[in-house]
């Protein structure tokens, strides 16, 4: 989506002029398979799900998301663009267009509704399948299959796996679609995964020389973490701008989602009978105020930024301070989206602000180095002990807070030491 037309130079591959990037997000969400739902909670708290609908709307809804694939184009792109007024109806119309010719979603939503034009009075379903081996006896006569969708007349069958997505012609309201699914980022990002690429599976196995006897599959952290790797090829996930960003800040919610679930799931292998005297006093508490006691899930400390691990975390500074003394420097290194290493990495139109893998790596590194400087290289004297703890700001840049604890022989206890810092 540029932001000027240009002309074929170098390449025979012709750009063409789509608005300002800052639409790009209006864009995907109009051509999304999947509804957005956000439910506020507390006030505070925000939870983001995805949605499938039925094949056709009811009189209580406008047609959306999916549904708008069996449609005309031109009458689709007019109900997209009714609640995006600053997207270019051109674009939508080729991007539209694009879809229904490459993506297998797209593909699988018009062969459906073939199907029950053709059939009107045949019991007709669809199901996006979370496992390939998908048993074929468990349903009736398989009418058609596309590469990610199997479409079943007749209603005898057993009801799909937890977390395949059946979609029947008509029903009331929406079925939430499970993080889990690896149907859900080509179905909700379908410009970045046009041909309809997979998300994360439980079912994808590490390489030979990757694997080992406690683990064989790929992690959704190592899952995305390949996907976010900078290579010498265009990536057009890395060149999508906000859209880009708002694919990080999904991953990393599906990500954490799944080792809370764990947690929740697995309470007895976490040992968390050793929290019995909390359950106890929780449970005496609710009895004096009347309250009933729902059940209880602990949140162990080794939950990165849980409450219970920033406790332990408070409680190893404070006994690093009585071992060592308190602290003697206060450092403070910042993040500079201007950094040479941030922007000779940018390629064509990119933005740091629009990158922010590039910016954590090279900020972790320049951090690393920093650190050698001080605890190493010994720049400010003998260090004993060092704490620091990595924030980010309102913006999105990164910065760290550094205590040093230096040595007697280092200490600064006159105003020559601290010109010999300087």
């Amino acid at each position: 989506m540029a932001n000027t037309v240009n002309s074929q130079a170098e390449t025979n591959v012709s750009e063409h002029d789509c608005g300002m990037m800052t639409e790009i997000c209006n864009f995907c969400q109009a051509l999304s398979l999947l509804a957005k739902r956000i439910e506020l909670q507390q006030q505070v708290y925000q939870m983001l799900s995805r949605w499938i609908a039925p094949l056709y709307s009811t009189e209580r809804f406008k047609p959306g998301y999916g549904q708008l694939y069996i449609f005309d184009v031109s009458e689709a792109n007019s109900r997209r663009l009714e609640n995006n007024p600053s997207c270019l109806s051109s674009v939508m119309e080729k991007l539209d267009a694009l879809l229904r010719t490459i993506n297998p979603y797209v593909e699988s939503y018009l062969q459906m509704h073939q199907l029950i034009q053709s059939n009107p009075t045949v019991n007709i379903k669809m199901i996006f399948m979370e496992h390939t081996d998908l048993d074929m006896r468990r349903y009736n006569a398989l009418t058609s299959r596309t590469e990610v969708a199997a479409i079943f007349v007749g209603d005898d069958g057993e009801p799909p796996a937890n977390r395949d997505i059946c979609i029947y012609p008509i029903g009331e309201g929406c079925k939430n679609i499970s993080t889990l699914n690896h149907c859900k980022d080509p179905m909700v990002y379908p410009l970045l995964f046009p041909r309809g690429e997979q998300g994360w599976s439980n079912e994808i196995e590490h390489v030979e020389e990757r694997r080992s006897a406690k683990r064989n599959r790929v992690t959704q952290l190592q899952f995305y973490a390949y996907r976010l790797s900078v290579r010498s090829a265009f990536s057009l996930l890395q060149s999508s701008g906000k859209l880009f960003q708002q694919y990080v800040v999904d991953a990393y919610v599906k990500t954490e989602g799944s080792r809370l679930n764990y947690i929740r799931l697995n309470q007895k292998d976490l040992r968390v009978e050793f929290y019995r005297g909390l359950l106890d006093a929780l449970t005496t508490r609710a009895s004096n105020n009347n309250l009933r006691v729902g059940k209880l899930v602990i949140l162990p400390s080794s939950f990165q930024g849980s409450p219970r691990s920033m406790q332990q975390n408070y409680q190893d500074a404070m006994a690093m301070v009585r071992k060592f003394g308190r602290p003697d420097l206060f450092v403070t290194f910042t993040c500079n989206p201007s950094w040479p290493e941030i922007l000779n990495a940018m390629q064509g139109r990119e933005r740091p602000e629009n990158r922010p893998d590039i910016v954590v790596r090279v900020f972790k590194m320049k951090l690393s180095e920093l650190l050698d400087d001080l605890i190493k290289r010994k720049v400010f004297g003998c260090v004993t002990s060092y704490i620091y703890v990595i924030e980010f700001q309102k913006r999105g840049l990164p910065h760290c807070h550094i205590l040093l604890t230096l040595d007697s022989s280092s200490k600064i206890r006159t105003k020559d030491d601290i010109d010999k810092l300087s």
